[in-house]
């Protein structure tokens, strides 16, 4: 059996240091930061999201180039066999083209760039269970990558945010320029789904959204276990701590959930005042 490392990147909301110690490869995207492009993984997620919601301008982000995935290709195919590469998903993103680029450089047979049509913590829970099936033992590289393939399946990503204008001047919106231009008062409750940013309603009053939120990212999917829920948010404590403790009310136990601050990448799209829960199921 082939040794099968993985490769992946900062969005994936799982910190630099886990990944390290786990033995996956990253690269990071960068942020124009203070006047210059920075990688994202080298700014305070806190401090950034201060500057977020004081500040009128709206960072550029650029994705990793394909130096930056070769460099970490080159030194992971010293360890491994063959790679798994998975990103932000293609419609989201140019880090997957960097990536396939610097895998056609580097050795494109023994280098596998899979869509996984996940972002945040969909993605980071996907990048844990691949590395669970890899250190098992009992699957082919084909398999692997089928799993890769069809994990969104299995995973609910539904978020709100504090304003469209995010999303739409960062190019992201995808179809959910329907909601531009919405009443005050209304949030809009949108989904990650197949790679792509859809717009599920509109819904009049902050409680309304909490509580919408939490019951669709906790519908049954696959099997109907819950494996993993990732409560997220881009430096609102407020609106994370409603949507963890609605979470909590209907029957999850706290310790099972993570509560963090999403990546910046991801956040800086969104905006303040955003947040949104990512399960996954057997």
């Amino acid at each position: 059996m082939p040794k099968i490392g993985i490769v992946t990147d900062n969005t994936c909301d799982i910190e630099p240091k886990q990944l390290e110690e786990m033995g996956i490869g990253f690269v990071s995207l960068y942020v124009k930061w203070k006047g210059k492009f920075e990688r994202a993984v080298d700014i305070d997620t806190d401090d950034f999201y201060e500057f977020l919601k004081t500040s009128d301008y709206i960072p550029a982000t650029s994705q990793p180039t394909p130096q930056d995935f070769e460099e970490v290709y080159k030194k992971m195919l010293k360890d491994y066999d063959e790679l798994i590469s998975v990103h932000l998903p293609e419609k989201l993103s140019g880090t997957y083209n960097s990536a396939r680029i610097a895998a056609q450089n580097v050795d494109e047979k023994r280098i596998h760039i899979v869509e996984s049509y996940e972002a945040t913590w969909g993605l980071g829970h996907l990048v844990l269970e691949l590395k669970e099936l890899i250190d098992s033992g009992d699957y082919t590289i084909e398999e692997l990558k089928n799993f890769v393939e069809h994990f969104h399946e299995k995973v609910n990503v539904y978020f709100t945010v504090g304003s469209l204008n995010y999303l739409a001047k960062g190019g992201r919106i995808g179809r959910a320029t329907a909601f531009l231009g919405s009443m005050l008062n209304i949030k809009p409750l949108l989904k990650l789904e197949n790679g792509e940013i859809f717009p599920v309603k509109r819904i009049r009053g902050y409680n309304k959204i909490i509580k919408e939120l939490t019951t669709l990212a906790m519908e049954e999917k696959g099997k109907g276990e819950l494996k993993n829920i990732t409560v997220e948010h881009t430096g609102s404590l407020k609106l994370g701590g409603d949507l963890l403790d609605e979470v909590v009310k209907l029957g999850v136990p706290r310790e099972k959930i993570i509560f963090e601050p999403m990546d910046i990448i991801i956040g800086m799209h969104l905006g303040p005042d955003s947040g949104g829960i990512v399960t996954s199921w057997e």
